[in-house]
């Protein structure tokens, strides 16, 4: 019993040795063709591979599209071959007449394979231990564009300081001194001189003073001036207040009153000898040596006084005509100040000397970044200013970087991954974006197909857009130019139906901003500032307009003004590289299914069509 045993068990040991070194080979064997297929695939030519290949077959004219729901050609097509062949009516009688294959289900190879199937379990449990289920962790990161605005506030600063004057009217008082040789003498042929003198300024005499010297001091004369009637004997020098002066109004370079010194030696009475002193007394003033007379005039006159006027500058890093003032604020209190202009003091008066105005100021808006700003697993990749004013970003296109996590089951077979669904192979050959690219693009191919269906040989394009504007500022009026936040800020109740459709489009991501503009002035101050759009029917048209019309083509929109939205020429077409076109945007209706049905519908549906017309061939 023993040797039978040990031969046995023998037997068994190399049959376990022989299935492990089957499996090894097998293994080995699926390790180096795994992947040969798609290369294969990608590689092949299929013109050198399939006789009479022809990339453009007669039955291309049935392909309607990946998005048809029915074939009208292929289904009439269909039927007339079912109705009006020989093969057609063969096929439709023997559907007729033939009687229907009924398998039972306990026919004994139904019955033991449904056995097998149940038993399945107990059957395989602990026999394999080369295979173990293992978690597989995938890691796909997808990049999303979009835009935003950040929160700005511009200014500009106006200050007042002295400019620029004016000549004004102003009375002061002045000192002026008439000296002996400004005087005009004259001998009246008698016994007095007579004296005047040319007004130094025109204005009111507040005080004169007068003084009188002689240098003989047995002179005696009497001395009649503005008020003063005084006589002076033996005395060389008087000094009189000219009482009558005070008040009197004088003319620049116009004679004054005439005063007189009427001459009293006449000795005796002898009249001769007081002309003879008058003659001297003339002599003697003319030649300012013995005698000579001064005058000390205090006047109230009116002059031109330069005074400057406040001036007000401007610092503004931006041109101002071009935007709407929103606001302004006293930033430096108003009062009187000094200024100190080519060396002289003036004091002027100002209710205020700087004044902010505030023309641009927003808040932030997070815009279409709003759900990837909030989605910790997204990180800002890169960010371009598309709009900006004094070196100050408005409107941000930013590029986020998403990373999503998916956990699956596999089988790890002798240190090899093995996927029922072939999902593992197709992780490892890095295509697991292919099918959503893949069909984007498709889908793009097809929209732009259909555009150009619909328009004549002379103007084909393709992805049109149309031009939307909206107000942006406003004396006294909303942002109708929001990004977001529509549905909530009352204030922009105010705003038009179409600025609102157009916030509707921005959420959906069918906008491209062109640009802004001042839309209306007063006087040569904008009033009124809007902002250009590009709008599209679909995503796809503007991801091809963004990336392909601008990104690779290199044409631009327009300006805010008048946007250029229109479509794109065939030519333009064939120049873009679809594979270098970033779709993320359109996978979100991709997966939701709102763009394309899913599998499973197109398998069910194309079943059901059959159906349909066997039933129909068969009546």
């Amino acid at each position: 019993m023993k040797p039978i045993f040990s031969v046995l068990a023998g037997i068994l040991c190399c049959a376990c040795a022989l299935a492990n070194t089957q499996y090894d080979e097998a293994s080995h064997y699926a390790s180096d063709v795994k992947g040969k297929g798609l290369d294969t695939l990608k590689n092949a030519d299929p013109a050198t591979l399939i006789p009479g290949f022809t990339d453009s077959p007669e039955q291309s004219k049935f392909y309607g599209g990946i998005t048809a729901d029915q074939n009208p050609a292929l289904d009439s097509k269909g039927t007339r071959e079912m109705n009006h062949t020989e093969a057609g009516k063969t096929l439709q009688d023997v559907i007729k007449h033939r009687p229907p294959d009924r398998i039972s289900t306990d026919a004994p190879f139904i019955h033991g394979s449904l056995d097998v199937e149940d038993k399945a379990e107990s059957l395989t449990k602990d026999t394999d231990t080369q295979c173990r289920d293992v978690d597989i962790n995938n890691t796909q990161i997808t990049r999303f564009t979009c835009e935003r605005t950040p929160a700005v506030e511009l200014t500009c600063t106006r200050n007042a300081g002295p400019g620029e004057g004016h000549a004004e009217d102003i009375v002061i008082t002045k000192t002026f001194s008439v000296s002996n040789n400004d005087f005009i003498y004259r001998y009246d042929g008698d016994k007095r001189v007579t004296f005047q003198f040319h007004a130094p300024a025109s204005g009111t005499v507040i005080r004169a003073t007068f003084t009188l010297y002689f240098s003989d001091r047995n002179l005696s004369y009497r001395m009649r001036w503005w008020g003063v009637n005084a006589e002076s004997v033996a005395k060389k020098e008087n000094s009189w207040v000219l009482t009558g002066a005070a008040g009197s109004t004088l003319s620049q370079e116009r004679l004054s009153p005439m005063g007189e010194i009427e001459n009293k030696n006449c000795l005796r009475g002898n009249p001769s000898r007081c002309r003879d002193y008058a003659r001297d007394t003339l002599g003697w003033l003319k030649n300012g040596s013995d005698g000579r007379m001064s005058l000390t005039l205090e006047m109230q006159v009116r002059e031109k006084k330069w005074v400057p006027d406040v001036v007000w500058t401007e610092t503004c890093p931006f041109d101002p005509s071009e935007q709407v003032k929103t606001g302004s604020v006293c930033t430096s209190p108003g009062g009187n100040r000094t200024f100190i202009v080519n060396g002289q003091p003036f004091t002027l008066h100002s209710d205020c000397w700087q004044y902010t105005d505030t023309y641009i100021s927003q808040s932030p808006d997070n815009g279409t970044c709003d759900p990837y700003m909030k989605n910790p697993a997204c990180t800002v990749g890169s960010i371009a200013c598309i709009a900006s004013l004094s070196d100050t970003c408005l409107r941000e296109h930013v590029v986020f970087s998403c990373e999503k996590h998916t956990r699956s089951t596999a089988h790890l077979c002798g240190g090899e991954l093995v996927c029922a669904d072939g999902s593992c192979d197709h992780a490892e050959n890095k295509a697991n974006a292919d099918f959503r690219s893949a069909v984007s693009g498709l889908a793009a191919l097809a929209a732009a197909g259909k555009d150009v269906a619909q328009l004549n040989s002379m103007n084909v394009s393709a992805f049109t857009g149309k031009a939307i504007s909206c107000r942006k500022a406003m004396a006294g009026f909303n942002n109708c130019c929001r990004d977001s936040g529509w549905g909530q800020d009352t204030g922009l109740a105010s705003c038009r139906s179409e600025e609102k459709a157009l916030g509707q489009a921005k959420a959906r991501k069918l906008t491209i901003y062109v640009g802004g503009y001042c839309a209306h002035k007063v006087l040569g101050v904008c009033t009124e500032r809007k902002e250009g759009y590009c709008q599209f029917d679909s995503k796809l048209a503007k991801i091809i307009q963004e990336q392909g019309r601008r990104g690779q083509l290199g044409k631009g929109f327009g300006r805010g003004e008048s946007p250029d939205c229109r479509g794109l020429s065939v030519a333009e077409l064939q120049h873009l590289d679809f594979s270098a076109i970033n779709f993320a945007d359109f996978y979100d209706d991709l997966e939701n299914g709102t763009t394309l049905p899913e599998d499973q519908f197109l398998i069910e549906r194309i079943k059901q069509q059959i159906t349909d017309k066997m039933k129909d061939g068969a009546q």
